[in-house]
């Protein structure tokens, strides 16, 4: 009974990892459509649902590419459509990319899974477990009288890697890997760009938050994936070093940067907005502009063709933008 019961937690315990949330996240994204709305993607072996908008002029501008994080705090699929309903209006035909972030497992969540996993061998071994406990402290405390320096050492080698992050650290419970996301999104950007390598017209992209830093990053390693213009909405990254690189990536960036900043959305975010405009202009960057949005900007509507006054500025100052570069 006790192994059923350690099996189970052993069971959930792998249900909340990374891996387990990355499946439910694109499996949700797959079932919340209508049939025929969603369409796949193969990213290396893995398949990744993504959306089409058609642009609704005869002439289209080109592709939009809306960049979309699995955050509250992010563009949500539907504000996603929303911006993308919008985009199609004036020309563009627009592919919703999810991209969902793996986070690395926490200390506790990692403890926690061991000591299931560990249950029922400590059950099962409880009564050779007593004779054998007390030669273990006698052999245990001979050694550390022998090597002082060993009772040290046995916790730091038991403990986990350097990667696992304690869950009350300063990253808000959530590390990521910022190598390893972008790395992941250069896949997926190779992917769309083959999917897309037909379609005539302008390249832009919009991407929000972490996503907006990991694209610098990825365009910045390898010029392919450079669009004719990018939307940064609120770029930052939770890691300090990372996050103050973005303003050298937005400066040194080889095209048109529309950067966003909605206030009060993220302080990592907040604290490099003056850093960003400062470096653009210091670098003599030819095509960038900031623009600081308000932070207060929901309502209430009765008709269901009203949009959201956050994507209707995010829109506006997209297709202002493009009007700007002479699209």
């Amino acid at each position: 009974m006790r192994k059923c019961i350690a099996s189970l937690l052993c069971l959930l315990a792998l249900g909340f990892s990374p891996k387990a949330a990355f499946g439910d996240y694109f499996t949700d994204i797959s079932h919340g459509f209508a049939l025929g709305e969603v369409q796949e993607l193969l990213v290396g072996e893995r398949v990744v649902p993504i959306i089409e908008v058609e642009s609704q002029t005869p002439l289209s501008q080109g592709i939009a590419i809306i960049l979309v994080e699995p955050f509250l705090s992010s563009f949500s699929l539907s504000q996603s459509k929303e911006l993308a309903g919008y985009l199609s209006e004036k020309g563009w035909r627009v592919v919703i990319s999810p991209f969902n972030l793996n986070m690395l497992p926490t200390k506790s969540g990692i403890e926690s899974a061991n000591t299931s996993g560990q249950g029922a061998d400590d059950q099962g071994g409880n009564n050779q477990g007593t004779g054998n406990q007390s030669t273990g402290n006698q052999s245990t405390d001979a050694q550390a009288a022998a090597d002082p320096s060993a009772a040290e050492q046995a916790p730091a080698s038991s403990g986990q890697s350097s990667s696992v992050i304690h869950p009350r650290s300063t990253n808000l419970t959530q590390y990521f890997d910022f190598e390893q996301t972008s790395d992941k999104l250069t896949e997926q950007l190779i992917a769309l760009n083959n999917r897309l390598q037909n379609v005539q017209g302008y390249r832009l992209i919009v991407a929000q938050g972490m996503l907006a830093a990991t694209f610098l990053d990825a365009t910045s390693n390898d010029v392919a994936f450079e669009p004719d213009s990018l939307v940064t909405i609120s770029p930052y990254w939770p890691q300090a070093d990372v996050n103050k690189s973005i303003s050298d990536l937005v400066a040194n960036s080889s095209f048109p940067v529309l950067d966003l900043s909605i206030d009060g959305l993220s302080d990592w975010e907040h604290s490099t907005v003056v850093m960003r405009r400062n470096r653009a202009k210091t670098s003599l960057k030819l095509h960038y502009r900031q623009v600081l949005l308000p932070s207060s900007n929901s309502v209430f509507s009765l008709n269901q063709n009203q949009k959201t006054p956050y994507i209707q500025l995010v829109a506006n100052n997209t297709i202002g933008w493009t009007r700007y570069l002479g699209w």
